[in-house]
């Protein structure tokens, strides 16, 4: 997960937390086989390599922007697939793999609904909206296919959004920016990577505008907080802007979801130091269901017909995900989804908030917004 190395911090220390502490699968230790994926042919590759290895009895993505339709050709009926984290296409399209997360979208159409039934009031009206988003397949499925088609349903129609490169700058953010609109907007919308939420920032300081802000989790964590103290802003992410997840906070964490134990473990096995923000958190709680479904099953009996079983009676929780695990019924669109909530939380002068999540028990499950809408 070279894009990504916060998916793969959560996994290592996860599997690390199961061996030393929880006495692994039936006394047996839990390992991890890894491989790179970032184009069609890795994807190709990785999945012959797993399927011709006896040991390898389940498949656990991270963060996959290439190599996921190869990757599941290969694999799929053979192995069970557990996606990590669902951005692209195949990740929620590809009968016959799981996802125990909303991802992409349930989070991105989760922004929208948000904006037009929670920050659209008749008072203050939402009206127009301007993204910047990667110019990658996963942001482009993001904006064209959940984001601006969901807005449109609820009757925000007035969109534009412009694509930057991963290795975009300020200068190029703000140029971006211009071309959305973003200084006449009612709500800006970054959809992007987490150096690029940095640039987003730069860009708006630099343009003397500070729209409402709405984004995902990937535009906080260490990197944008050490920025902030290099340029003298006081906050840990930008003051009054607000970020979409899968229902609970880094930030605000509480023991029910296990955010408490996942922020311990993860520095304990992964360093003071490791980004633990990010696609790390539902990565470790990938790893933890995963173990608990082999000790249900037991060491001696693991299949992948076993451990698909489990997958499918799987009713939840899942750690730090709101809701209910409903595998392939959250959706007919969206085949691979087990998970139908996010969240949102807002960070007011130094403070986090919950605005609508599972800690204050108002998170958001887009598909039932968009049907009780239709």
């Amino acid at each position: 997960m070279p894009a990504f190395p916060e998916a793969t911090a959560g996994t290592e220390a996860a599997v690390e937390y199961v061996n030393r502490e929880l006495g692994g699968i039936g006394g047996h230790p839990l390992q991890l086989k890894t491989c790179a994926v970032q184009s069609e042919e890795d994807g190709q590759k990785c999945g012959t390599e797993m399927v011709n290895d006896a040991k390898v009895q389940v498949v656990l993505t991270g963060v996959l922007t290439a190599g996921n339709d190869s990757l599941y050709k290969v694999v799929v009926p053979k192995l069970p697939v557990i996606v990590g984290n669902p951005v692209a296409n195949p990740d929620f399209l590809t009968q016959g793999i799981d996802a125990f997360t909303p991802g992409s979208p349930g989070v991105i159409q989760g922004l929208a609904v948000f904006i037009a039934k929670v920050l659209s009031t008749p008072d203050k009206p939402v009206e127009t909206v301007a993204v910047v988003y990667g110019d990658n397949e996963g942001a482009k499925t993001a904006v064209n296919v959940l984001f601006n088609p969901v807005l449109n349903q609820l009757g925000i129609t007035d969109i534009k959004a412009v694509p930057v490169p991963d290795t975009a700058t300020a200068p190029d953010l703000q140029a971006a920016l211009q071309a959305a609109g973003a200084q006449d907007a009612d709500v800006v919308v970054p959809l992007v990577i987490a150096p690029l939420c940095i640039a987003t920032y730069d860009a708006l300081k630099a343009a003397g505008i500070s729209p409402t802000v709405v984004t995902t989790g990937l535009c906080y964590g260490t990197s944008m907080t050490q920025h902030l103290k290099d340029v003298g802003d006081p906050g840990d992410v930008p003051d009054g802007w607000y970020f979409g997840g899968y229902g609970y906070s880094y930030f605000m964490p509480d023991e029910a979801s296990g955010m408490t134990t996942y922020l311990a473990k993860v520095r304990q096995y992964g360093g003071e130091d490791v980004e633990y923000t990010g696609f790390a958190g539902p990565q470790f709680g990938n790893v933890l269901t995963l173990a608990k479904f082999l000790n249900a099953i037991g060491p001696d009996s693991v299949t992948g017909d076993a451990i698909k079983a489990q997958v499918d009676a799987f009713s939840g929780p899942m750690m730090m995900t709101a809701g209910a695990m409903t595998c392939g019924e959250v959706s007919p669109i969206f085949p691979s989804l087990c998970g139908a909530e996010m969240g949102i939380q807002q960070y007011v002068g130094g403070e986090w908030v919950s605005v609508a999540d599972a800690l204050n028990g108002k998170p958001i499950n887009p598909g039932a917004a968009l049907s009780a809408s239709s």
